[in-house]
């Protein structure tokens, strides 16, 4: 079963890998351009053997390569699924960041919240949540994953101030209207609820989540028939997401219960 907000494994971005350029500070450091290539060889290898990444990175980093290399390692620990490794690994890297890249710092601390919602520790995703939008404040991304975070813990008034701070700031977002729909669902705010998945669906028809949970609205506003219908549509549209799968969990449930 799906918690109530899905908490995806997603790579936030950090460019190419030359903004990891060094200080200067290490005996033979490579140049940016260096750094650069060794990164994106190292980022494909993640992908498709971290075994490989983690030795490549190792490997790397004795040469001078520097935090690159420490990202790299820090995603190969993630690909071989030790996300405590990983996760801690991403926190020694943002920690002793300069301030000048905090934006990439932010970035790190998110994806090493990434990293401790796969090892099931929600405090400490939280925790590293939070130290990331210490440094960017306005990062709709981190605002939507600490939202998320805490709906899943019921901490839904919380969530809701997390959503409406990003939706102010990317308004009319199909995939935050449908987690603020949610939200005030569960706070049991039903007329707002319709009107964000309302406004949800009218920007994307077929986003699975935003189907799911229009379902959930209907069958609460005992319409069994138009649920079952937005269930079996997103059964179409996305058979392969974790929307669906809960779709066919409620049209099992409803089956048997009856009308």
């Amino acid at each position: 079963m799906r918690r109530i907000f899905p908490l995806a494994f997603l790579c936030i971005s950090l460019g190419s890998g030359g903004g990891w350029a060094q200080d200067g500070s290490q005996d033979g450091a490579l140049s940016e351009a260096e750094n650069a290539k060794q990164y994106q060889a190292c980022m494909l290898l993640v992908e498709r053997a971290p075994t490989d990444a983690l030795e490549s990175a190792i490997a790397w980093e004795k040469k001078g390569g520097g935090d690159a290399a420490r990202h790299c390692e820090a995603l190969a620990y993630i690909g071989l699924k030790q996300y405590e490794d990983g996760a801690l690994a991403l926190e020694r890297i943002a920690q002793t960041m300069p301030q000048v890249k905090a934006d990439l710092a932010a970035a790190l601390f998110g994806q090493a919240a990434l990293a401790w919602v796969e090892a099931d520790n929600l405090q400490l995703a939280l925790h590293d949540t939070n130290e990331g939008l210490k440094l960017q404040p306005k990062s709709v991304d981190l605002l939507v994953f600490r939202a998320k975070i805490y709906g899943n813990s019921a901490a839904f008034p919380d969530a809701l101030n997390d959503l409406n701070a990003a939706n102010d700031l990317t308004p009319n977002r199909a995939d935050i209207l449908v987690l603020r729909a949610t939200a005030y669902r569960h706070l049991e705010k039903t007329e707002l609820a319709r009107t964000d998945i309302e406004l949800a669906l009218k920007s994307d028809p077929d986003n699975p989540d935003a189907l799911l949970e229009h379902g959930i609205q209907l069958l609460a506003a005992k319409d069994q028939n138009a649920a079952r219908a937005e269930w079996l549509r997103l059964l179409q549209v996305a058979p392969n997401s974790g929307a669906a799968e809960d779709a066919r969990k409620n049209l099992e449930a409803i089956d048997i219960k009856g009308p």
